[in-house]
């Protein structure tokens, strides 16, 4: 009995043995191939790229809010109006806040921003004007 382990009952052949490397072989290439698909690549510097990004968008927004926050303080504090002010710089500031997150947004993705051919179109005007003279 301790010899059958290492036996089986069929005869093993040449081709037999051949069939099933290449059968490996393919299988091999196959699992290297869905390992690459399925791992996105390691980009240690895009990740840090989008991380401040993110970082970035998130500050703006803060930043519209705060100094909204503090001019309506201010106010309220030069003037005795106690909550007007500040609520209403408040909501001023979160509204700036959102469109500066929006402007830079739109510049990472690369779309032109609405009124660019405008602009570019009138510095080409003021190009062409400063050329004639």
């Amino acid at each position: 009995m301790a010899g059958a382990e290492n036996q089986s009952g069929a005869k093993k052949g040449d081709q037999d043995t051949e069939s099933i490397r290449q059968r490996l072989n393919t299988l091999e290439g196959k699992l290297t191939e869905a390992k690459g698909l399925s791992q996105p690549p390691a980009d240690a510097e895009g990740r840090g790229r989008a991380m401040g990004q993110a970082v970035k968008l998130s500050v703006e927004l803060v930043a519209g809010v705060v100094v909204g926050g503090v001019i309506g303080w201010a106010l309220d504090q030069l003037f005795g109006t106690k909550p007007i002010f500040m609520l209403v710089f408040l909501v001023l500031g979160a509204a700036s806040g959102i469109m500066n997150v929006m402007r830079t947004a739109k510049t990472m993705q690369g779309e032109p921003m609405p009124g660019h051919h405008l602009r570019t179109q009138k510095a080409r005007d003021a190009v062409t004007e400063d050329d004639e003279d």
